[in-house]
């Protein structure tokens, strides 16, 4: 298998813009991330949870075109 790189951005649950903050703090459970574009407080665990779940799926679909092709190159 390839090597693969998967990045995900955190966006905001509002207006799904790329939430952006102070890189240097650590956040918690239970953290409220504000939106710079529309300035409304992201609950940090359900930011964390909808970028989890998306993450899944892209690499559910990288894996099932990785099969796809291994098994098309098997059954020539």
């Amino acid at each position: 298998m390839d090597d693969f790189t998967l990045t995900i951005e955190l966006k905001c649950l509002f207006c799904d813009s790329v939430l952006q903050g102070d890189t240097e703090k650590e956040l918690e459970s239970g953290d409220m991330i504000k939106c710079l574009e529309c300035e409304e407080l992201n609950d940090y665990d359900s930011v964390l949870d909808i970028a989890k779940e998306e993450g899944l799926e892209k690499v559910k679909e990288q894996a099932l075109g990785e099969v796809t092709s291994r098994l098309k190159g098997i059954f020539k």
